[in-house]
């Protein structure tokens, strides 16, 4: 196995090893030595079916279900494609491109969930000519890079998330029945953050941010997307361009990410499971399968 850092602050590939094998013990602690180093971890032409996609996944924890109540063979699997079963393409404009639009701003997964997600692991089944890559941007470095008084103003503030907000900015919240959308109430979380293995603190944001609370709605939203403007910038950004079979794995605890677009007459067709986030205390998580 060789793992072979990228050019930036985050992001190593990772090549000579068959995830669809039984990995020893050893081998996966030092896949995830390298992932709470690097937060992104890519894996090209795995070409991992459904099964072997979930059990690498499980390596890492308890899986966490989609807010879409979709009737899937495989729950664990979150299917982010716009291919119709008849073979047919959702138009970009459509309810479900839509849907899937939201994607292409700046997030990282089930913030807006009570307990967020650990870890997505992201597997490429068909990918369009051009388009379609997807980018990923580290918040410890970001946070490193803040003069020492942000620092301090931001170490007690705290971030209200919420699908509804952040879906409703750009549509396709139509494809949620009227019970989804109840299970999705706005969540507060603390807007820095210390990841629980490596001791690092981070900054915690994205598109499903709405407003700090106890602030000003408009100026702490104009807060919040500087913050994460002047975040998402080189050295600390790496983008994947997708070949069918890839798989990337990223911790949701201290890496944004976003889709780019593709043509709308390609398909993309992405498969993706959710590694739950642990939860302190003897609360228990609502979302994990």
């Amino acid at each position: 196995m060789d793992i072979t850092p990228c050019d930036a602050t985050l992001g190593a590939v990772v090549t000579g090893i068959d995830l669809s094998d039984d990995l020893d013990d050893a081998t996966f602690a030092a896949i995830e030595a390298a992932w709470y180093d690097r937060g992104v971890l890519i894996f090209p032409q795995q070409g991992l079916d459904d099964w072997a996609h979930i059990a690498f996944s499980r390596r890492f924890g308890k899986l966490e279900r989609s807010i879409k109540d979709e009737a899937n063979e495989n729950p664990e699997i979150i299917m982010l494609s716009n291919l119709k079963a008849d073979g047919s393409l959702w138009p970009h404009k459509s309810e479900h491109g839509l849907f899937l639009a939201g994607n292409r701003g700046w997030h990282t997964d089930s913030s807006f969930k009570r307990v967020p997600a650990m870890a997505s692991l992201l597997a490429a089944h068909q990918v369009p000519d051009s388009g379609g890559g997807t980018e990923f941007a580290d918040m410890r470095a970001a946070y490193d890079d803040l003069e020492a008084g942000m620092q301090a103003w931001l170490e007690d503030k705290v971030a209200v998330h919420s699908y509804l907000y952040s879906q409703g900015l750009v549509g396709g919240l139509a494809v949620l029945t009227a019970e989804e959308q109840t299970a999705l109430p706005a969540v507060e979380h603390a807007m820095v953050r210390r990841h629980p293995k490596t001791g690092r603190k981070n900054l915690y944001m994205g598109r499903h941010a709405s407003h700090i609370q106890g602030r000003d709605e408009g100026e702490s939203r104009a807060l919040l997307q500087e913050l994460v403007d002047n975040a998402c910038q080189p050295p600390r950004t790496i983008t994947h361009v997708w070949r069918a079979g890839d798989l990337v794995i990223w911790d949701n605890r201290c890496i944004l990410h976003r889709g780019q677009v593709w043509p709308g007459d390609q398909a993309r067709v992405m498969a993706r499971t959710t590694v739950a986030g642990e939860v302190d205390g003897n609360g228990g998580n609502e979302w994990n399968l």
